[in-house]
């Protein structure tokens, strides 16, 4: 992924963003009270010749916003386990680019309370139903 991200491409993929968070509003049954502060938001950008996928973290209590460097992530080794917590705590997000020879698809976890962001080396995870 290049490093300078081009400036219509990352508005985009914001507006996007804003507009999933407007739709949100309702989290159903299940749900923690209370929206998460952070939430993810991932889509990739396709043309003929190149797929780029752009993953935005926004605060809800505030509204910042940052554009996720994927290269700069921790991937997880292994199990994606982590400590036990209320439900609502992590959130996953998950979308593929796609262009005419390759297609890849990547897995982003997010810890809504610290808004800490891993991405998911699917090979590792477990797999289910066995």
């Amino acid at each position: 992924m290049p490093r300078q991200l081009p400036l219509q491409l990352i508005a985009a993929a914001a507006l996007a963003a804003l507009a999933t968070l407007a739709a949100c509003g309702d989290r159903g049954a299940g749900a923690p009270a209370g929206a998460p502060r952070y939430q993810l938001h991932c889509d990739s950008a396709d043309t003929q010749q190149l797929s780029t996928l752009f993953c935005v973290r926004a605060d809800t209590r505030n509204g910042d916003t940052h554009v996720i460097d994927l290269d700069e992530l921790p991937v997880t080794s292994g199990a994606s386990r982590a400590a036990d917590e209320r439900d609502g705590t992590y959130q996953t997000v998950c979308d593929s680019t796609v262009m005419p020879t390759k297609s890849d698809f990547h897995c982003l976890r997010l810890h809504t309370i610290t808004g800490e962001v891993v991405r998911l080396r699917l090979s590792e995870l477990p797999r289910w139903p066995r």
